[in-house]
């Protein structure tokens, strides 16, 4: 149980927790395929046992992004984002979140911020910038 009050000081961390970080994995590759309750039951319940999770709470939120809930996906989004505002991942879920939900315009902004970062989650930023 120390490793979970670790985890908690540093909730951004997996690469210290690994048995978190397969948990986390596993959750999004069953949302991704199709067994988003499955993985929606997963990371309710790691959200339980780290609250402050950052990869946790956008894992969450991917589960609503997937089934097209938007709003409740932009929630937990938006926690990580009033926590880390220039956490690039959760802002690009977020931009991509609100064009999905029809608000092109609203996602840009969103977006290019996201875009002035590095990785995956500039890349994403960048393919649905170039895309509109």
């Amino acid at each position: 149980m120390s490793d979970l009050k670790e985890l908690a000081k540093n909730p951004d961390s997996l690469g210290k927790w690994p048995f978190l970080a397969i948990l986390v994995e596993l959750g999004l590759y069953a949302a991704h395929n199709g067994l988003v309750a499955k993985a929606r039951n997963l990371f309710e319940g790691l959200i339980k046992a780290t609250p402050n999770s950052v990869p946790v709470k956008l894992g969450l939120s991917f589960t609503y992004l997937v089934a097209n809930e938007f709003d409740k996906a932009e929630v937990g989004i938006k926690e990580v984002l009033d926590a880390h505002p220039d956490h690039a991942e959760a802002q690009a879920l977020l931009g991509l979140s609100v064009a999905l939900s029809g608000n092109i315009e609203d996602a840009k902004p969103i977006l290019a911020k996201a875009m002035k970062g590095t990785g995956p989650a500039a890349e994403l930023a960048k393919f649905l910038m170039d895309g509109q």
